[in-house]
């Protein structure tokens, strides 16, 4: 090739590079996240427009400082060390940090970040080159939320603990004063049908043959009541027999189900914290209620397993089943009810397909410490 030749071709291979070289830069001004280049001592050599922004700092301002200039001083110490182990082992892209790392504004302000890290060749040399994204408003309303929460479970751990004073008060003053004023007008009833004659008129023995019947009624209704108010057996002998009990009394009111519960011989005297076993127990009741009222339902089974720092009940039926994408907000079921009661003591309801057509409610509590 003669030396004419030699020199177009020359120029014509650096018109090419210095149009990717414009193009490259012309994307670099475009991309909303920094992208900044560091040489093998992981000195600065390029700061797009958007790191400038993210930083604060001007592109000449940082040009052959070190990278760790851009996050808080303590900090650094080990990122020069997973920078060190980086450039040994070398190979692809991957995330910086364990997820998130922090950066230091040229004001002081410490901001969060999601970055990689990758090694590329460049005419100037080996580069690496790293693409930083601020997630600080992102981080702050997730901190904000997870306070959300946290608030919103105390709430309702205070609410069920309000609850459950209220129920028991409410109870007691069922049984120990309506409980026993009904007692008392059925005894006084009693008596003034013993005192009667056998002259009475026929309308005023079936008033009084009424008035025994609906004294009956409303004693049975207050017992009904106390029931439901307060698991029976839960505190003295705790979930697994307060459970058995109430599917009992759930099968003599509706023969037509198979009801069954499974409790390991291990846990049958097994008691966990009081607040979570009053939870799972209103939970099995409400996932009961709901297969008698909605899923035409053959058979309930209730498993109950765990250990001492565990615990799992699942409720299974085999009904109509869910329907399709049918979520936790279905508010027909009571779903979203059962699972602020769990959540309240640190569990969870999930509901799902059971093994069988039909539904899976399932109660999972793990000690946290």
């Amino acid at each position: 090739m003669s030396t004419l030749a030699k020199a177009s071709a020359l120029r014509q291979r650096r018109a090419r590079q210095g149009h990717e070289h414009d193009m490259l830069d012309a994307v670099l001004k475009l991309v909303p996240d920094a992208v900044i280049s560091v040489d093998l001592a992981w000195k600065i050599k390029s700061f797009n427009p958007a790191a400038e922004r993210i930083f604060g700092r001007s592109s000449a301002s940082v040009q052959g400082e070190p990278i760790d200039m851009l996050m808080p001083e303590r900090f650094r110490a080990g990122h020069q060390a997973a920078m060190q182990r980086f450039a040994r082992q070398g190979g692809e892209a991957r995330m910086m940090g364990l997820r998130r790392i922090m950066g230091l504004r040229a004001d002081g302000q410490e901001i969060e970040l999601e970055g990689m890290i990758s090694h590329v060749s460049l005419p100037q040399g080996e580069r690496s080159l790293v693409t930083l994204n601020d997630v600080t408003a992102r981080a702050q309303a997730e901190m904000q939320l997870q306070h959300s929460r946290a608030q919103l479970a105390e709430l309702t751990r205070k609410l069920m603990t309000q609850e459950r004073v209220l129920v028991k008060r409410l109870a007691q003053v069922l049984h120990d004063q309506l409980g026993q004023t009904l007692a008392a007008i059925r005894m006084c009833h009693e008596t003034i049908l013993a005192l009667q004659s056998a002259r009475t008129p026929p309308d005023s023995q079936r008033l009084h043959e009424r008035m025994g019947t609906l004294i009956g009624q409303a004693i049975a209704q207050v017992r009904q009541v106390l029931q439901d108010l307060r698991p029976p057996l839960l505190e003295e002998q705790g979930l697994s027999v307060a459970l058995d009990n109430e599917l009992r009394n759930r099968a003599l009111g509706a023969p037509q189900l198979d009801i069954s519960i499974t409790v390991p011989h291990k846990l049958e005297l097994m008691r966990w914290p009081t607040e979570v076993e009053y939870a799972a127990f209103m939970v099995v009741r409400e996932a009961v209620e709901n297969v008698l009222r909605h899923s035409g339902a053959s058979a309930i089974a209730v498993d109950l397993s765990g250990n001492a720092l565990a615990l799992h009940v699942t409720v299974d039926d085999n009904g109509v089943g869910l329907p399709d994408r049918v979520g936790l907000g279905v508010g027909h079921l009571g779903i979203l009810g059962m699972q602020e009661r769990a959540q309240a003591v640190g569990a969870s309801v999930t509901l799902g397909r059971g093994p069988e057509p039909g539904t899976r409610v399932a109660f999972h509590w793990q000690c946290a410490s």
